[in-house]
């Protein structure tokens, strides 16, 4: 399971930072309205996207292959 990293330079605000699970079940838009509810971090402006295949929970050993 693959995550691309996304900066935009161009933001009003600054540069802002995805994190976006890629080859996802739907897809992803790169802001803070994406259907999955990115966790936001606003020190950093950073934003980390979940995913609908749930791969966090094999990434963190939560969940096994079966």
């Amino acid at each position: 399971m693959t995550w691309q990293v996304w900066t935009d330079i161009m933001q009003k605000n600054g540069a802002s930072t995805h994190v976006v699970p890629l080859d996802d079940l739907r897809e992803h838009t790169k802001d803070a309205t994406c259907w999955c509810d990115p966790r936001v971090d606003d020190a950093l402006n950073l934003f980390t996207h979940n995913s609908a295949d749930n791969r966090e929970a094999f990434e963190t050993g939560e969940r096994k292959p079966t």
